[in-house]
């Protein structure tokens, strides 16, 4: 008898048994559905109170450059577009350098310094450190002494160079490669991508060409320099498939502005800033600037989903809570 009742009351003690599911069986999209593909994750600007300042500041800075030049700009759009070339090429390096990550850095070295998180795993590691005893060497006839570390004082003199060095060759090859790119291949692309939106073919070619590596130096050397060469990645940048970010959000910016701004052109107002590719360029530098804020703002890690699918499963899900209704 008190086997038997320690039994039943061990049975009654243990709790009831809960079903389990397979996360396989089910998918991990809506209502067991298949999962939504993954997307890269949104480039962040580095984790510098002067990258933050300046990230904000860059876009201001255009603008005041291009109110500043606005008159010459409509007396002479060659010589003008010419001259201001070099300086917003200088700019927009500086602008990368100092804001952006190169491409291929780490996820984790863009962590801030100052996060609470870093703060625990310092304290965690300094915490395991001293508790582990350090060897004391005892000799005959003398104290113990602890072992020292060596090469500390080589060491610690030698990390700010290695660093400095690391850093200005982790972010000098992605710019070079920056300018190569839009020098020798987004230039002459723009250009070709104007004169199919309309720009004249047979004339107003150095028009063409000044304006196109305008909005090359403005679009293609922040892009280049996130996201390098891979075909992977640009494929996603063509495509819509980018979330929303800084790079991302200007580059969208200054094309669509670009598009906008050829609006007055044909229109009989006769005024003087109406004549090619003024409007177009002043589109280009306003887009490149709201694009930018949106990016860092409302639109940071946004996608455009232009497929079918994501109207598909809306519409499954719809009609999956109506049948239940």
């Amino acid at each position: 008898m008190p086997q038997s009742a320690s039994a039943t009351s061990s049975v009654a003690a243990s709790p009831p048994a809960t079903p389990t599911t397979s996360s396989s069986s089910t998918g991990g999209g809506p209502l067991g559905g298949p999962a939504p593909p993954k997307t890269a994750p949104p480039t962040p600007i580095q984790p510098t109170q002067f990258a933050r300042v300046y990230a904000s500041a860059h876009p201001l800075l255009l603008l005041g450059l291009l109110a500043w030049r606005f008159p010459a700009l409509v007396a002479d759009p060659v010589a003008e577009m010419t001259s201001v070339v070099p300086f917003l090429a200088a700019l927009q390096t500086f602008f990368v350098m100092t804001v952006l990550p190169p491409a291929g850095s780490a996820p984790a070295t863009l962590t801030p310094a100052t996060t609470t998180v870093g703060k625990e795993d310092r304290l965690e590691e300094k915490e395991k450190e001293s508790a582990v005893p350090r060897s004391e060497i005892i000799k005959p006839n003398k104290g113990p002494y602890r072992r020292k570390a060596p090469f500390a004082s080589s060491s610690s003199s030698a990390s700010p160079v290695l660093a400095v060095g690391r850093a200005l060759t982790t972010r000098l090859t992605p710019t070079l490669i920056s300018l190569f790119l839009t020098t020798f291949l987004a230039t002459p692309a723009l250009a070709l991508l104007l004169v199919l939106f309309g720009a004249p073919l047979t004339t107003h070619n150095a028009q063409t060409l000044l304006c196109a590596a305008h909005m090359a130096v403005l679009t293609s050397i922040p892009l280049v320099y996130v996201h390098g060469v891979d075909s992977t990645v640009w494929k996603d940048v063509w495509g819509f498939a980018r979330p929303g970010d800084l790079v991302w959000g200007g580059a969208l910016g200054a094309c669509v502005g670009a598009w906008l701004g050829a609006v007055p052109i044909p229109l009989d107002w006769d005024r003087p800033w109406q004549a090619f590719p003024i409007t177009i360029l002043v589109g280009a530098y306003l887009g490149y600037a709201v694009g930018c804020l949106l990016g860092r703002t409302c639109l940071f890690g946004s996608v455009i989903d232009l497929s079918e699918s994501g109207g598909a499963a809306d519409g499954d899900v719809d009609a999956e809570v109506k049948k239940n209704e």
